[in-house]
């Protein structure tokens, strides 16, 4: 399906490009060589919940990082996008967040300005992942789907926060400072925060850190209880913390989880009422004063 035809019936959060044969790490291996080929930057990768049957890989492009550069503040959390490996009876999925979803979703009113950026990543994905032993490239993770109207004004439900409304870790601290404490602190022995990737733009002040939450209330605890459908929504994590001149923030997990699950039930959501907190306190433990 061409991603024309895919932005007219409505937009799903995920692409599942198909099957590959092998294990979880040989197709990993053989994803990122495609995607490497195809001027995609690999900038880090794990296994979430520390389950060896999942991967993700987060990745980046040259486009992108301009895009995000270009339009700076919040649009930084749109720097980087997602690969997943889910190991199955049948063989490894992979899947990769849709480009031109989450990118109405970061970018809202301004998204026309960098369509054409996210319509040629979109295609280079399909071009990287043609050779699957299964090809697919079918969407899913809406019933629906959400049109771009939607997705530029999303929120799950009234009174729930929007894009804008970020969780504010710490502020006060300048760049530098900020950048090199989460870093520091996300090695240390014993942290519940992991760096699953960094990308840092110097001159704007501007970092992006995609973490894994390692603790008890991490993703251990939410993943079972949210991600239990197939396909396997897995390339929604690492969850993200985005460092702007003095300050860090996240996305609210209430909308950062909405917008990943969009046809989650309210009776689901009430199982996981406790996790955009615990997300935000965890991540405080790295980004805080």
């Amino acid at each position: 399906m061409l991603p024309g035809s895919l932005f007219a019936e409505g937009l799903d959060p995920y692409i599942l490009a198909g099957i590959d044969q092998g294990t979880r790490q040989e197709v990993q291996t053989r994803v990122e060589e495609r995607l490497t080929a195809e001027g995609f930057e690999i900038l880090g990768s794990y296994s979430p919940a520390g389950d060896e049957n999942l991967g993700v890989i987060c990745v980046t492009n040259e486009h992108l990082k301009a895009s995000a550069v270009q339009s700076g503040g919040l649009h930084g959390f749109a720097a980087v996008l997602r690969v997943g490996l889910i190991k199955t009876d049948s063989g490894i999925e992979v899947s990769y967040t849709n480009p031109l979803y989450w990118g109405n979703a970061y970018y809202r009113k301004e998204f026309p300005q960098v369509e054409e950026v996210y319509i040629l990543l979109d295609q280079r994905f399909r071009t990287a992942l043609a050779d699957l032993s299964d090809s697919r490239f079918e969407a899913f993770g809406s019933r629906k789907g959400m049109t771009p109207a939607k997705l530029r004004k999303y929120h799950y439900m009234i009174t729930m926060p929007y894009f804008h409304d970020v969780v504010v870790l710490d502020k006060g601290s300048s760049y530098g400072e900020a950048v090199a404490r989460i870093e520091s602190r996300a090695a240390a022995k014993g942290s519940e925060v992991k760096i699953v990737y960094s990308i840092k733009f110097p001159e704007q002040e501007m970092a992006l850190f995609g973490t894994a939450l390692t603790g008890e209330n991490g993703e251990t605890k939410f993943l079972p209880k949210i991600d239990f459908k197939d396909p396997r929504h897995i390339p929604f994590l690492p969850y993200e913390m985005l460092v702007l001149k003095d300050k860090v923030v996240s996305l609210h997990g209430k909308y950062r989880i909405a917008l990943s699950f969009p046809d989650l039930s309210m009776g689901t959501f009430m199982k996981i009422v406790s996790t955009p907190g615990d997300i935000a306190n965890a991540q405080r433990t790295v980004a805080s004063k």
